[in-house]
């Protein structure tokens, strides 16, 4: 039968659910905050995790937060018991990825529905795999705030970015205006040569040199922009196809006779349902973007393909 987690500082709660739940056949692993919460759930990786919302030490919120974050535990399903009933509460829960919000006033035949529901919805979204069984991790306490910290510094880093780019819309006026300050900002996280934009509709490209960079690797980087355009729509994208729109205000490309572009890495921008077009990165140093420059365009491109879909849209465009 199911292993089920239950972190509550209540002992009269933690007693009532251990009761309702074994008597459904369930085996109970127990906690007393959510600092317990996280060290019992990578320790015995239970079915499913039961989360008082206010704990001492760490909220259910943090807790469900970190172990959802966390690809040892993200696929266990959390179901957030709480008096807290209000819609901010509830709205709360959900973008803590919890998968399921309960006062404190259920019925038992309610909890072990729910707790059924959930691991079910879990099975299913694995599609036939198992569940993920990592060896048992021994985190101490301040193991456990250590990763909260580092958790919602990531949080604070990805929040700010999306609303630096999303802030370009009220301060830039123009298409391209608004196409180099999302650059602008990506130059500020991640290093590069040369980044561009190509717009699927007129294969217009925007492309911003910050290095000295070789006319080798513009032709070799404009070459993997039309490949990553041939991909995303899934029609062929010929290199003479793409209209260029270069910005090097220093004179930084051709400064450099011999490089070669070493890496190159693109993502697709989606706006209103749609692939409107492709965001590219370039450098002339090996291996040079890392998964934490892909995390970084995964933030980036949602609020920079509204920003630059929006401007498009306005008309705004302007013409080098």
């Amino acid at each position: 039968m199911p292993t089920v987690l239950i972190a509550d500082d209540s002992p009269t709660m933690r007693r009532i659910v251990s009761t309702v739940l074994e008597r459904a056949g369930h085996t109970v692993v127990t906690a007393e905050d959510g600092v317990e919460a996280v060290q019992g759930a990578f320790r015995c990786q239970p079915d499913a995790i039961i989360l008082d919302v206010q704990m001492p030490r760490l909220s259910g919120y943090v807790a469900a937060r970190l172990l959802k974050d966390d690809w040892q535990t993200t696929e266990i399903p959390i179901v957030l018991l709480t008096s807290l009933d209000a819609a901010s509460d509830r709205y709360w829960g959900a973008q803590t990825g919890a998968d399921r919000f309960l006062t404190k006033d259920f019925e038992a035949p309610e909890l072990v529905q729910a707790l059924a529901e959930v691991i079910r919805a879990a099975d299913e979204a694995r599609g036939g795999r198992p569940p993920l069984r990592p060896d048992p991790l021994e985190l101490g306490p301040d193991e456990v705030l250590a990763r909260v910290s580092e958790l919602l510094d990531r949080k604070l880093f990805e929040a700010s970015l999306s609303a630096e780019v999303t802030q370009i819309a009220a301060d830039v006026h123009g298409f391209e205006e608004t196409v180099a300050g999302v650059l602008g900002v990506l130059a500020r996280v991640v290093d590069y040569d040369m980044a561009a934009v190509c717009m699927l509709d007129d294969r217009a490209t925007y492309l911003t040199v910050v290095r000295d960079s070789s006319q080798q690797q513009y032709h070799e980087f404009f070459g993997a922009i039309a490949d990553a355009a041939t991909q995303v729509t899934g029609t062929p994208v010929m290199v003479h196809d793409l209209v260029p729109r270069i910005a090097d205000a220093e004179g930084r490309l051709g400064a450099d006779d011999e490089g070669r572009m070493a890496t190159f890495l693109s993502m697709p921008l989606r706006a209103g349902g749609r692939i409107v077009g492709c965001l590219a990165l370039s450098s002339a140093t090996k291996n040079a973007f890392g998964e934490a420059s892909l995390n970084t365009l995964r933030l980036v491109e949602q609020p920079a393909a509204v920003v630059i879909s929006n401007a498009r849209l306005a008309g705004h465009t302007t013409h080098a």
